[in-house]
């Protein structure tokens, strides 16, 4: 079923190389910070994936486009506080590929919940959509394309009335590895947006670019996440890079990089943890959730071997929450060549790590 049978919680150490040669330090993952299994679900629900926290109740709404099983349709899925889990609601399939395909989900100042349909996978012709799932007292009663034109709409985060959406390919012809982020006023989304092909949308506030990479990965910009300041964070699968995205008074937004660092070798989902003002990072490439402080220093919370995750370790982590005093790990288990994950299988899983 794995690689490696043992449970290892693994060093960190210098022989996971970049595409540079270079290298990173030993540290070894403090034991209490061990991720724990929160949540084991059923096949139709294989490939867990984005995450959000209803302010109102404390539910998570997890997204499960299930790539890695395609004959089940993508679902959203709602856990309570206590952590049972039930069906929200489907995901709208797209009419031109017959798939709905949820990752990034975040919700609005309406109170309801915005999603990345990421059609990528199925059609890379501009598919992607930003779909707003309508909710009326605690249920899903329709769903309306809010915009559409992406290549692969990816995370979704709010800040006041504005919403943004990375998108981690613009497959650009003279610029491979290029990717950005948009953003949108709530009051833009009463009616469809209909983007122009990359780079050309006035959408679009920020430009990132992968470089090389020992995986020869050109996946841009990947999660979100704001600090208490209003800074914008992103990264790039493909190479690590981190984003750091300010906005001036008028919110126009200048991009800068905030972390080039072999420690740091993948980015998928970002969350600000506010208490602590770190950034936790989970690194799909590693099998690691890494902590990067505002002054861009690297560390790891916690890294383990390849695993099925039966036991509530890493296997593939994709995003991260926090719910209180503890982070929730969604684990995406879909292999990519150079990741550390190998095989995708039973079960399909959310860990936990008791922060404080």
């Amino acid at each position: 079923m794995r690689l490696d049978s043992s449970v290892l919680a693994v060093l960190v150490t210098a022989c996971w190389l970049l595409g540079n040669g270079s290298a990173q330090s030993a540290e070894r993952p403090d034991e209490k910070y061990r991720p724990r299994l929160l949540l084991s679900l059923p096949e139709e629900y294989n490939t867990p994936d984005g995450m959000a926290l209803c302010p109102k109740t404390n539910n998570i709404f997890l997204s499960c486009p299930n790539f890695n099983k395609k004959e089940h349709p993508g679902v959203i899925l709602k856990i309570t506080p206590d952590n049972r889990w039930e069906l929200f609601c489907l995901m709208p399939k797209h009419p031109d590929t017959g798939y709905g395909c949820p990752m990034g989900l975040a919700f609005g100042p309406d109170g309801n919940l915005y999603v990345a349909d990421n059609q990528y996978f199925y059609d890379k012709n501009y598919k992607s959509r930003l779909v707003r799932i309508n909710i009326k007292d605690g249920k899903a009663t329709g769903a309306d394309v809010v915009v559409e034109g992406f290549k692969l709409a990816n995370a979704v985060i709010w800040r006041g009335n504005e919403v943004f959406v990375s998108d981690t390919f613009f497959d650009l012809p003279d610029r491979p590895g290029a990717s950005g982020v948009y953003r949108f006023r709530l009051e833009e989304l009463d009616k469809c947006v209909r983007l122009k092909p990359a780079p050309n949308d006035p959408h679009l506030i920020a430009q990132c670019q992968t470089g090389p990479n020992k995986r020869n990965e050109m996946a841009g910009a990947d999660g979100l996440a704001f600090d208490h300041e209003g800074n914008l964070y992103t990264g790039n699968f493909g190479d690590g890079t981190m984003f750091k995205i300010s906005f001036d008074a008028q919110g126009k937004a200048t991009t800068k990089v905030f972390v080039r660092d072999p420690a740091l070798p993948c980015v998928d989902g970002l969350f600000f943890d506010p208490a602590a003002k770190v950034i936790y990072v989970a690194d799909s490439q590693c099998n690691a959730i890494k902590v990067v402080t505002l002054d861009g220093k690297v560390s790891v919370l916690w890294e383990n071997d390849d695993t099925d995750g039966s036991d509530g370790l890493l296997d593939q982590p994709c995003e991260v929450l926090l719910r209180g005093n503890e982070m929730i790990i969604a684990n995406f288990d879909m292999p990519l060549p150079g990741l550390k994950n190998t095989k995708f299988d039973k079960p399909y899983t959310l860990s936990v790590i008791k922060l404080r």
